[in-house]
């Protein structure tokens, strides 16, 4: 049986950038697949502004673990099937002891498919996002597993691979995936417009299909690395999602030196 682990840096960050193929993996397919999901954080501290700090942390980490269950349950996918690698939330690190545990992890689950945030083209340049797909290109790419998985990355300004979808499907799944992470409403209903836009736009690049999840396949056999080359237009886009501020994460500053480098154990 394939297996596929898609990673994420938090707890809703699947729903409108893979729901639609993940549904069809783990429902629709005639063949079976088993799916995992490894979350990097979860989401502790995933609310707007000062005025919420009370609920940041622990508390809002369970929540959200809860909303994520909620949502992968409408894939089939059992919260048994979900991984935490325990990093706080805004700051996944891109380091030693980050590249070895999803190394190790890897090892042991040895999937054949892997689907993780974009590592560098990336138009949600969160450095949770980043950090968690540089650290497995690293791995796979510095050969630190003694296998080569298929990696496909999404988010990606430069993709190569999509995944069709029906305009109605949006209503029947798309908005029921994101109406179970009910904390993150605040934001997700302002991700609507550009999210039908990039589906929009994907879906012109696959013969039959108004809409579509774009993803990209990153080649590591030497015969196909051109295939993984950018255009310039990708190079300059890249440096202006880059450089968005909205994407850092907003900490209560009574704990933010309390946070910095450690993890915490929810």
């Amino acid at each position: 049986m394939t297996k596929i682990i898609l990673f994420q840096a938090h707890p809703d960050d699947l729903e409108h950038k893979c729901g639609h193929l993940m549904h069809y993996l783990a429902i629709k397919s005639k063949k079976e697949y088993d799916i995992k999901i490894a979350s990097m954080t979860k989401g502790e501290f995933g609310l707007p502004g000062p005025k919420f700090d009370i609920f940041k942390g622990e508390f809002l980490a369970k929540i959200r673990t809860r909303e994520l269950f909620n949502a992968e349950e409408i894939h089939g996918i059992a919260p048994e099937k979900i991984d935490f690698f325990g990093y706080i939330d805004g700051f996944v690190p891109f380091n030693k002891e980050i590249i070895n545990r999803i190394a190790e992890y890897l090892m042991v689950e040895r999937p054949n498919i892997i689907i993780a945030p974009e590592a560098i083209h990336s138009w949600y340049w969160h450095v949770d996002h980043i950090n968690t797909g540089r650290a497995i290109f690293y791995v796979i790419y510095n050969k630190l597993i003694d296998y080569t998985p298929t990696l496909y990355f999404y988010t990606s300004l430069n993709p190569n691979y999509f995944f069709g979808f029906k305009k109605k499907d949006i209503k029947a799944l798309t908005n029921k995936l994101i109406a179970c992470h009910k904390t993150q409403q605040w934001l997700l209903k302002y991700t609507m417009l550009p999210y039908r836009l990039f589906s929009r736009y994907a879906g012109r690049k696959l013969p039959g299909w108004k809409y579509a999840e774009p993803y990209r396949r990153v080649f590591f056999n030497k015969k196909n690395l051109l295939k993984n080359k950018k255009p310039l237009i990708v190079q300059i886009f890249t440096h202006f999602f880059s450089n968005l501020p909205w994407t850092k994460a907003k900490y209560p500053q009574k704990i933010l030196l309390e946070l910095k480098g450690k993890r915490i154990k929810l």
